[in-house]
């Protein structure tokens, strides 16, 4: 790790381009070590990236998000799956970002070509306990990702 890490346009071409050649259409930049208390990174999302369901809960953890470049559809759930909320955040929009607490039912479609945003939550970083995954959705990888996909990013045409 670095001692200071400048943030800038440079970080984000090289991440994006990471992101674009990835499987999985994303990519983080950590600033932090995964376990730190305080878990800080960027993510940066291209439009067909998918993302689950999923909540921070049985190692409670709340998580923040802000937008610095392009546009993402956060989605809220209901304990059952059904919709609660939806919102736009963007870097040019009235609504830049979102905290939420944890136990909190999210994902999010990247709306734009790509997104970069900067997240920030408890940490430290445990895969086995970091996230919990709906079961009204399909996980990551899973047949029936893009038809989802489609319909969540629907909600915001």
């Amino acid at each position: 790790m670095q001692e200071i890490q400048l943030i800038d346009h440079k970080l984000f071409e090289r991440i994006i381009s990471e992101a674009k050649s990835s499987p999985r259409k994303r990519k983080n930049f950590n600033f932090h070590q995964l376990t730190e208390v305080y878990q800080r990174f960027l993510n940066v999302l291209t439009s067909s990236t998918y993302i689950s369901v999923h909540r921070h809960w049985n190692d409670p953890k709340p998580e923040t998000f802000v937008v610095l470049k392009g546009k993402i559809g956060f989605l809220i759930f209901n304990e059952d799956g059904t919709l609660k909320e939806r919102h736009v955040l963007a870097s040019e929009g009235p609504v830049v970002g979102i905290d939420i607490q944890p136990g909190v039912w999210h994902n999010l479609v990247c709306l734009s070509d790509i997104a970069v945003c900067f997240e920030g939550k408890s940490g430290p970083y445990l895969e086995t306990t970091d996230k919990e995954f709906h079961s009204a959705y399909p996980n990551e990888g899973d047949s029936a990702c893009d038809s989802q996909l489609l319909k969540w990013k629907s909600l915001f045409a």
